[in-house]
């Protein structure tokens, strides 16, 4: 994901996704080449790879980055969560990389890469994955980069035709900062099934955000309304997955239907 995981043309389609890696085969390191740069906030980017061979991924995997940092002895690594969707083209991958202010990897990934630069990768890893197969509707909550994972599991369900009602809820410091926020509006503008619902935590006069405050129980019951979510998928900060698992128990969700993912 952006940030450091702890641990393409629409095409309706209602094939099979396909298949993420065998667990029984290695992914191996490889050089990807960039063939996009595209900006998302003022210091997060999307990274458009190509690979050289690919077996798959699932929405909500994520990558390995390393690269040659001057005084490491050995490439350093970190783990970036893909933001796209399997289909059509697994052998593109969107990387979301936020820029961690005197980070070894991420400010040269941010600011560093230009289209035709090669990139060092390994995977795809995680289980924090969405495919549509587990009951409906369902939930997801990120905030700040957190988004990355959660926007590959809905550009998936549009482009799989899946149709099943989604709920995200994002957290940003400002509308600004909120990744993919053009896109979101336009697909919840085209697919019913989709509702977005943006809260923002440095701007309390942002009339784009439905919500001035860190997502909590009482923000979770308006957005909700009394509807119980089968599945609920959180991702982002330590504190922010944690404080949600417990509101959303609170509000009677069944604490083995909640999925997690946490980023340093």
């Amino acid at each position: 994901m952006m940030g450091v995981v702890s641990r393409a043309p629409l095409v309706e389609s209602s094939a099979p996704i396909v298949r993420g890696r065998s667990a029984r085969t290695a992914p191996r390191w490889q050089d990807a080449e960039v063939i996009g740069v595209i900006e998302e906030a003022p210091d997060a980017v999307t990274l458009r790879l190509r690979l050289g061979e690919t077996e798959g991924f699932l929405p909500g995997q994520y990558y390995n980055v390393r690269l040659d940092v001057g005084g490491h002895p050995q490439p350093v690594q970190r783990a970036y969560s893909v933001g796209s969707s399997p289909l059509p083209d697994p052998s593109v991958i969107d990387l979301g990389v936020r820029e961690v202010p005197g980070g070894m990897v991420s400010p040269r990934l941010v600011r560093g890469l230009a289209v035709g630069r090669s990139l060092e990768v390994r995977g795809p890893y995680g289980r924090f994955t969405w495919t549509g197969d587990d009951g409906d509707p369902v939930l997801l909550v990120g905030a700040g980069s957190g988004l990355v994972p959660l926007m590959a599991m809905i550009r998936y369900a549009a482009l799989a035709g899946r149709g099943i009602p989604m709920c995200l809820v994002c957290s940003a410091v400002t509308y600004d900062h909120a990744l993919y926020r053009d896109e979101l509006a336009r697909l919840s503008g085209e697919h019913g099934w989709l509702r977005v619902v943006h809260s923002v935590t440095r701007d309390p006069g942002e009339t784009r955000a439905t919500y001035h405050r860190r997502i909590d129980r009482d923000l979770l019951a308006d957005v909700l309304g009394g509807e119980v979510p089968a599945q609920a998928y959180l991702c982002g900060p330590p504190a922010m997955v944690d404080a949600v698992a417990a509101a959303l128990a609170g509000l009677g969700v069944d604490p083995g239907r909640v999925r997690s993912e946490k980023y340093d």
